[in-house]
């Protein structure tokens, strides 16, 4: 379900950018109202800690690691799979991000598909 939202969400986002021709927001600074540059810097821990919470693996993760202490056949599979899976899961939701973001700017809804004007 989360891969299927996600996959609408992202294919309506390139196409609100295609439509449009334009990329709204910015990437530099924060275009709504005054924010000092403390606000930024937190703003910009709290970011980082969505980050690092976002990916449902990490219920399962120590499980993972337990089976890295079997043999190294098991463990360098083990390895390779988890990096390659993470490594697809984040660039699949930072195009999420990116396409959500892109069409709307800082106007951007919390939820992806209500920005495109659905309402699940």
């Amino acid at each position: 379900m989360s891969f299927t939202y996600s996959t609408i969400g992202l294919g309506l986002g390139v196409a609100q950018i295609t439509a449009n021709g334009k990329i709204g927001g910015s990437l530099t600074r924060i275009s709504i109202g005054t924010v000092t540059q403390t606000q930024k810097v937190w703003r910009s821990f709290q970011a980082l800690g969505d980050i690092a919470f976002a990916y449902s693996y990490s219920i399962i993760l120590i499980e993972i690691q337990d089976t890295l202490k079997s043999p190294p056949s098991e463990a360098k599979t083990m390895k390779k799979a988890t990096l390659v899976s993470v490594s697809v899961t984040t660039l699949f939701y930072m195009l999420c991000g990116a396409a959500g973001y892109a069409p709307f700017g800082d106007i951007a809804s919390g939820n992806l598909l209500t920005g495109f004007g659905f309402y699940i």
